[in-house]
Parts: C-alpha cells; sequence; structure tokens
C-alpha cells in the first residue's frame, strides 16, 4: 500500500484519498497494526516528510503546523543563498509567510476547494478531434493542468504577500530572486514526501516479507 493511502488507515478524512484506498491495497499481507507500526517508525525517522503528507491528504491541521515549522527551518538555512539578508525587522515574518504560501501550493490535491482543474480533477480530457478521427474514445493529458488535475496556480499572490512586508520587492525582483527561493522551499517539500515514501516502503517490504515467511 502506498504511504499516501495508508495515512488514512487508523481516521480517514479525505474522501479523496479514502476512494484511491479502497483500491490501493492489492494483495498485501500487512494487517492494520503492521501498517500503523509502520507509519509510526517512518515518523520517528523522517518526521517532515509524512507531517507533509499527513497535512497534504488528510488536512491534519496538527501535521500542517509541525510540516511548517520544519519547512521555515530549512527556508532559514537558505535564505540568504537565494535572497540575502533581508532589510528591515520583517525578515523572520517574511520567511513564515513565503513558507505558508509554498505549504498551500504543495497540500492542494483535487477535493481542496478552488483547487480542481476544468477537467474536473481527473488530469484527463477527450480529444475530440482524434476521438471523430479514430472512431473510438481518445483520452489524452489535460493540457490546462498538464495532468496534475489541478488548476495552474500564479505566484502574483505570494509577491503580493512578501511586498507587504519587504517594500521594494518589485515584479522583476520577485521572479529573479524570490521565486527561485519559493521554487526550492516547494521542491525541499517534495523531495522529503519522497524521502518518507522510500522509508515506508522499506519498512512495510520488510514487515511483508518476515509475515510472508512465517506463514511458510
Amino acid at each position: 500500500m502506498r504511504l499516501k493511502f495508508a495515512l488514512t488507515i487508523g481516521d480517514p478524512k479525505s474522501a479523496q484519498i479514502v476512494a484511491y484506498q479502497a483500491r490501493s491495497t492489492g494483495s498485501s499481507h500487512l494487517t492494520k497494526t503492521d501498517v500503523l507500526t509502520a507509519l509510526g517508525m517512518t515518523q520517528a525517522r523522517h518526521r517532515a516528510g509524512l507531517c507533509l503528507l499527513y497535512a497534504k491528504y488528510t488536512k491534519d491541521a496538527d501535521a500542517g503546523f509541525t510540516a511548517l515549522n520544519e519547512l521555515v527551518k530549512y527556508a532559514n538555512t537558505q535564505v540568504r543563498k537565494y535572497v540575502g539578508k533581508i532589510p528591515g525587522r520583517k525578515g523572520a515574518m517574511a520567511i513564515r509567510v513565503l513558507a505558508t504560501k509554498v505549504l498551500e501550493e504543495y497540500c492542494r490535491t483535487a477535493d481542496t476547494p478552488g483547487a480542481k482543474c476544468r477537467c474536473g480533477g481527473s488530469g484527463e480530457v477527450c480529444d475530440r478531434k482524434a476521438t471523430d478521427r479514430e472512431g473510438r474514445l481518445i483520452i489524452v493529458p489535460c493540457k490546462k493542468c498538464h495532468g496534475s488535475g489541478l488548476r495552474p496556480l500564479t505566484q502574483t499572490h505570494v509577491h503580493h504577500a512578501i511586498l507587504a512586508l519587504v517594500p521594494g520587492v518589485s515584479r522583476a525582483t520577485w521572479y529573479r530572486v524570490w521565486s527561485r527561493f519559493y521554487e526550492i522551499l516547494l521542491a525541499w517539500c517534495y523531495s522529503q514526501e519522497a524521502i518518507a515514501e522510500s522509508e515506508y516502503q522499506r519498512i512495510t517490504a520488510m514487515s511483508s516479507f518476515y509475515t510472508e515467511s512465517v506463514a511458510m
């Protein structure tokens, strides 16, 4: 079972993930206890990644708060490299606001209000011309969302939020400097997700192997 599907095994909160979970278990030998144990071990070793996933797929507020704090910590180690010293006394606030916006983007799913693309969140659409030409239904990735199922975002609202705290961040400065910082923070979220996923899969693979060995 994929980690994002396992998150709801104890207390489902996202209708979208519950639906995914129902068709993702496959021929697994893992019990509910095995999965919960694997989640606990993953959280102990890679808290940031697992909290990010909980915040994204179950919309858990506590996990979101922890994920934000972890993201702010990382941002503080990178800010001088990408932005330099932020003038004024609102530098720490600006970093937290930026991290909040990054987390909001990372946590968007097709069941997030207003996030769903015109394709209905599937990431796929019917190619009418190809369907008419071939005489059969032709499904292609949605050109609007590029298959993500999510309405594309601009960074304009993020720029305005930073501008309110750090005057002088022009549009050009935003895209030359701050936007790169934003993208690095977003990439960090996905890297932590991948690390947590890899650890969870390693733990469950060992557990499954042990269970099968005992059964034999």
